[in-house]
């Protein structure tokens, strides 16, 4: 897989690139002690810095791809669960449609029943004295004497028996589709976790300072109180979908997939806080990217969903002062930081109350 394949390309270059960057900040009590220090040479540094900064670059490469292939996941499992409640739905509409067909034959018999004993006719014993539903129908079909209500319920029932056999043939067709659905869901989920493994293999072998200096390129980490709220303004479902989000900052893990309790993913997290207050939302980015309405970045207030990266893979959520909390990624997993701190591009705002 071509996606696989540069990740490991990435691991294996990061891997030797962290093997020439780490010498000399290994251990160097082990180092041979030199009495007189070389002076280093101007220009060496600069490779090393370089190698440094290649190997970081790497990691938030991986970590993009991370992201976006988790929304695709986001959205195919999205679809997946639409699909499945949608073939539930048409099973039970085939359930009815069969009682609505059975109804239907019992009164071709009521009526069948009814010639016979109001009329003195040999062919309709033989008719309806048989005991399969589908000779009897075929038979009623072609009979001479049958009379007009007796030849609109026989329409009636050949028109429902054809729905329930359409409608029969779409629930196969959904069950083969959600298979291959699955199949596809299995595919990118597989794909995820390999991309989330070698950034995670590379991340683990940064040293401490190269972390410290990815986790500042992100915007580093800001606090938040709940009494920066202002309650006379600001709506009470908002102040507590926000007390909500940012309470899981201390102990949350970002965790693909996951809202809630204690693993978010960037949506998840958006979804379990509005949730909480009883306001639903899908699980995904772009698809919350669709909800309320948009709002510009002058505009903003506390709870309004903020959406980066073009096509969107990245939500958080305002939460006044000029602060952001969301899941930002495997590595930092939930974070309030200030929003002119975090990096990625802009991608639009949207106000769900209000």
């Amino acid at each position: 897989m071509l996606f696989r394949s540069h990740a490991r390309t990435a691991l294996a270059v990061a891997a030797a690139t962290l093997v020439v960057v780490a010498g000399p900040f290994a251990n160097p009590a082990s180092a041979t002690p030199t009495p007189t220090p070389t002076p280093t040479p101007s220009g060496s540094a600069q490779p090393i810095a370089a190698k440094i900064k290649d190997a970081k670059a790497q990691v938030e490469e991986l970590e993009t791809q991370v992201s976006e292939v988790g929304e695709q996941y986001e959205e195919a499992a999205a679809a997946l669960e639409e699909n499945k409640d949608r073939l539930k739905s048409l099973k039970t509409d085939i359930t009815r449609q069969q009682q609505k067909v059975d109804v239907l034959a019992e009164q071709v018999r009521v009526i069948a029943l009814r010639q016979f004993q109001n009329r003195d006719v040999d062919t309709t014993v033989q008719i309806f004295t048989s005991g399969d539903p589908d000779t009897l129908l075929d038979r009623l079909s072609t009979a001479s004497k049958v009379d007009q209500d007796m030849t609109d319920t026989l329409a009636q029932h050949e028109a429902e028996q054809a729905n329930l056999t359409d409608m029969t043939s779409t629930a196969d067709a959904e069950v083969a589709a959600l298979a291959e659905q699955e199949q596809k869901l299995a595919a990118i989920k597989k794909d995820l976790q390999d991309k989330a493994d070698a950034a995670q293999a590379l991340v683990l072998q940064l040293t401490d300072q190269q972390r410290a200096e990815l986790e500042a390129a992100e915007g580093g980490r800001s606090t938040f109180d709940a009494s920066e709220l202002d309650e006379s303004t600001v709506n009470a479902k908002i102040i507590a979908a926000i007390k909500y989000a940012t309470s899981k900052v201390p102990n949350g893990q970002y965790v693909w997939g996951a809202s809630g309790p204690t693993g978010f993913d960037c949506s998840g997290l958006m979804l379990a806080s509005y949730r909480s207050v009883g306001i639903g939302l899908p699980h995904s980015s772009r698809a919350q990217a669709n909800v309320g309405r948009a709002v510009s970045k002058s505009e903003l207030k506390p709870g309004d969903l903020i959406f980066w990266y073009h096509p969107i893979h990245h939500v958080g959520m305002y939460i006044g002062n000029g602060k952001i909390v969301h899941a930002r990624n495997t590595r930092s997993d939930l974070v309030i930081q200030t929003l002119a701190s975090y990096p990625a591009p802009w991608a639009g705002a949207r106000r769900v109350i209000g």
